[in-house]
């Protein structure tokens, strides 16, 4: 595709969606390590620029990417084990067929999201 026609693509954000990973995140960041959740929420949602997140941390930029980095992780964990996945159509309730069969996969090996 030219990027001329990538410039001239309207992308609406979709409310429904934007909320439902919200309450996702909303309820399941204060279940990381606090050093973790601080930065999530600071530089991810808040967008604080991480050097003045480090910087009011005492802490340096180096520290605050790793932190960062293994909290997307821990966070992304926690989501899938969590919600109700759908590894076509992302967190949400989905009821497709490949849905269906991941939660069935789910409930079979304990709860664990792996497959």
């Amino acid at each position: 595709m030219d990027p001329v026609d990538l410039e001239q693509l309207s992308i609406e954000p979709d409310d429904e969606l934007e909320e439902a990973i919200c309450n996702c995140l909303y309820k399941l960041l204060p279940t990381l390590k606090p050093e973790y959740a601080e930065v999530i929420w600071r530089i991810d949602l808040l967008e604080e620029p991480r050097d003045r997140v480090a910087a009011s941390l005492g802490v340096s930029l180096n520290n605050i990417t790793v932190r960062l980095h293994r909290g997307r992780q821990a966070l992304k964990k926690r989501l899938e084990e969590m919600c109700m996945t759908c590894p076509v159509h992302g967190f949400l309730d989905c009821r497709c067929d490949e849905a269906e069969r991941w939660r069935r996969r789910r409930e079979q090996l304990g709860g664990r999201a792996e497959i």
